[in-house]
């Protein structure tokens, strides 16, 4: 199916906010704490249902077909502002992405890969990300990914747009009232379309968010892009996320997981070899 000519890539974005402060909108409960409006006078990206939070943020992002089928399902506005989107998203085809987004007004699409650069969890590269930040901002790239959260990718894209500043909320990867997964207008959603998933608090899954977050941030900051990461809500803005390099190094050996001879095999010989290929572009 050829894409629509309001399909894009997101090379279209290369430094069209250059210099400006760009607000990306995680999920997590926090996003209950914030006012309808906050979004409102900012340039914002709302990550899969925060869109529920701040439908007016000027771009929504999606690597996720059942969070934006759903969304296409409950709110028309969903297909009127402009979208980011992986090419192909999570255990989509290329066409059903396509299908799914044709009548949207404005998509921008992006190749992705899972878990860069070796597509392995939990195998996180400050050295890689930095270089992929310079590689985003020189206009070269041409995949990006994350470890398990589009936050990342989302980060990347705000890069790309050329970016002065990038704040985050709602992101707070299972630290923020950990027995809550989302904000309270979406929590019931989300367990509907997937139950049973293991919980964000759980260190398997949070321990490389967190860790690609700081990676991410330390090459923002390095590359002259401020960089601040919000735990929740307050009139002065002042509560931010800090990490207690104890505590991460605690659940890090929490997160460790133990496989099997073929998996350990396929991981050595084809899985990392191949997806650092992948992302050298």
């Amino acid at each position: 199916m050829k894409a629509a000519s309001h399909h894009n890539s997101v090379a279209a974005l290369t430094g069209i906010h250059r210099g400006s402060t760009i607000w990306i909108a995680g999920s997590d409960p926090s996003l209950s704490e914030y006012p309808d409006s906050f979004l409102s006078d900012k340039l914002g990206i709302s990550l899969h249902l925060s869109h529920k939070k701040f439908p007016e943020a000027t771009y929504r992002y999606s690597s996720e077909y059942d969070r934006s089928e759903h969304l296409i399902a409950i709110d028309p506005i969903y297909r009127e502002k402009p979208l980011i989107a992986a090419m192909p998203m999570y255990g989509k085809t290329c066409r059903e992405t396509k299908e799914l987004l044709s009548d949207f007004r404005e998509v921008y699409f992006h190749r992705m890969v899972s878990y860069p650069p070796t597509g392995v969890r939990g195998e996180v590269d400050p050295s890689f990300t930095l270089w992929k930040v310079a590689r985003t901002l020189a206009g070269k790239a041409k995949v990006w990914g994350g470890h398990g959260t589009c936050l990342h990718t989302a980060i990347y894209m705000a890069v790309l747009m050329g970016a002065g500043e990038i704040n985050l909320i709602g992101c707070g990867h299972g630290m923020y009232k950990p027995e809550t997964e989302h904000f309270a207008a979406v929590e019931s959603e989300h367990h509907e379309m997937r139950p049973g998933y293991r919980s964000f608090s759980d260190p398997v899954e949070h321990v490389p968010l967190i860790e690609q977050t700081l990676a991410l941030a330390d090459a923002c900051r390095a590359h002259g892009i401020r960089f601040e990461w919000y735990r929740t809500f307050t009139a002065a803005m002042d509560d931010k996320i800090v990490i207690d390099p104890e505590w991460l190094a605690e659940q890090k050996v929490r997160s460790e997981r133990k496989f099997g001879l073929a998996r350990t095999l396929y991981w050595a010989f084809a899985k990392r070899p191949l997806n650092r290929v992948i992302n050298l572009f």
